[in-house]
């Protein structure tokens, strides 16, 4: 809670590659408080969380700290729009190297002649570079079947320049300006040695590190390499966290807009033709949906958790679903009330696609039409948003307690019902704060 008795608002912005222009339109709607999800209000950010894409897209908003969030959107959707979308010589996020496309192309040519024999010059010593290294494994390895050693030095990603991503990062972020915000900005990372979540916070990210802290947050596997932030080496954080709900909550967010780009798994067709591509994209799905709808039946669990705290009573008209949800984080919950940090209800706004934006190589794809179409879908879904069918989280959710005449049956039935097995408390001494 905010000084003065205000809640503490909160932005969780998901990973998902070209896919976050979605992101831009829902920032839009909401800072022009064009969305029924906040009364038509404009909201006033505090706390901005974000993963891969969402990352770049929350360090942009938070330094531009001295322009009105509508001016800072209108900045977000220019750099989208003119300088990561596809230009004559690629994309201001990655380059396809020794493309056939970019070498024949005169276009590309004259739009930057030095540009393009540096380009060509760097990608034939990378290609030469990279045979020899891996005629030297292949050749180390000759213990090992041949097959086995030709695909452990396939690398798809050395297709990939990713150069253009960090000077991009360097040229629009200000990140001076990310330091001195008073918006708190949480970027996830994996550890690529540890398997662990790292978040990093403004403080963390000055002119040498805050560019490669991004582009690690955005290092999709396979596709984009780890990233060395000494003395580790991190990459993409959907990893382990593509939407960063929790580091929101654990900084003191009340209430909490969360823009996350994968439809509801339900929504995704089975298709017939079963392509490597569509399984790994619904795999994706699921697993992302499974860590998500998790941390969300969690904040369930604390706003049910603080209401059986004011009235124990409730208890007994529990959900058994919910007080499974509640068992699992009362410990956590007890841990906080003993180091006297209070408990608040969280409110959670839900904003996604209900089906899929695109194909799973459309990650990739930074047409400058097709980012246009996804900011204004994500305008369109938040101007339409509707709390029940996203499944928002809502503080008077908590149960309340049946009141019932005394010695009256209900519907034909007796007046006493048998008790389920009561919940128990295991939150303080004596149940009570």
């Amino acid at each position: 809670m905010r000084r003065g008795g205000r809640p503490a608002e909160a932005v969780i912005l998901s990973g998902g590659g070209a896919y976050a222009a979605y992101e831009i339109g829902v920032l839009r709607a909401l800072f022009a408080g064009r969305s029924p999800a906040t009364g038509h209000r404009p909201i006033d950010v505090e706390i901005v969380t974000g993963t891969s894409a969402g990352a770049f897209n929350g360090a942009l908003l938070v330094c531009q700290g001295q322009k009105s969030a509508l001016e800072a959107i209108d900045e977000i959707e220019r750099i989208w729009l003119h300088e990561m979308c596809r230009t004559a010589c690629g994309n201001g996020v990655f380059r396809w190297r020794g493309s056939p496309l970019n070498v024949l192309d005169a276009g590309c040519f004259a739009a930057d002649p030095v540009g393009y024999l540096r380009d060509r010059a760097e990608d034939a010593a990378f290609f030469a570079g990279s045979f020899l290294e891996r005629a030297g494994i292949l050749a180390r390895g000759s213990d090992q079947p041949l097959e086995r050693r030709v695909l452990e030095v396939l690398d798809l990603s050395d297709l990939i320049d990713t150069a253009p991503f960090p000077r991009l990062v360097r040229r629009v972020v200000d990140f001076a300006a990310v330091r001195r915000s008073p918006r708190r900005l949480q970027v996830v990372a994996t550890n690529w040695r540890t398997g662990e979540v790292r978040v990093f916070e403004n403080r963390d990210l000055d002119e040498r590190s805050g560019p490669l802290v991004i582009a690690a947050s955005c290092a999709i596997p396979g596709i984009f390499p780890p990233v060395e932030i000494p003395p580790e080496v991190f990459s993409d954080g959907g990893l382990v966290m593509n939407t960063p709900l929790s580091p929101a909550l654990r900084e003191g967010a009340d209430v909490l807009h969360v823009v996350y780009l994968d439809p509801d798994v339900r929504q995704i067709p089975l298709t017939e033709l079963r392509t490597t591509l569509n399984t790994l994209q619904r795999s994706f799905s699921i697993a992302v949906a499974h860590t998500f709808n998790r941390d969300i039946e969690t904040a369930r669990a604390i706003n049910l958790g603080i209401a059986l705290l004011e009235d124990p009573a409730l208890a007994s008209d529990v959900p058994e679903a919910e007080a499974r949800h509640f068992i699992r984080v009362a410990p956590a919950i007890r841990e906080r009330l003993a180091g006297g940090r209070p408990l608040r209800r969280v409110t959670i706004h839900r904003y996604h696609p209900r089906d899929l934006l695109g194909g799973a190589l459309d990650v990739l794809s930074f047409e400058p039409e097709r980012v246009r179409r996804l900011i204004e879908r994500g305008y369109e879904d938040a101007v339409r948003h509707d709390c029940a069918a996203s499944g928002c989280v809502l503080p008077e959710e908590a149960p309340r307690r049946r009141r019932r005449p005394a010695g009256r049956a209900r519907a034909g039935r007796p007046s006493r019902r048998p008790r389920r097995p009561g919940l128990r408390l295991p939150l303080s001494a004596g149940g009570r704060r």
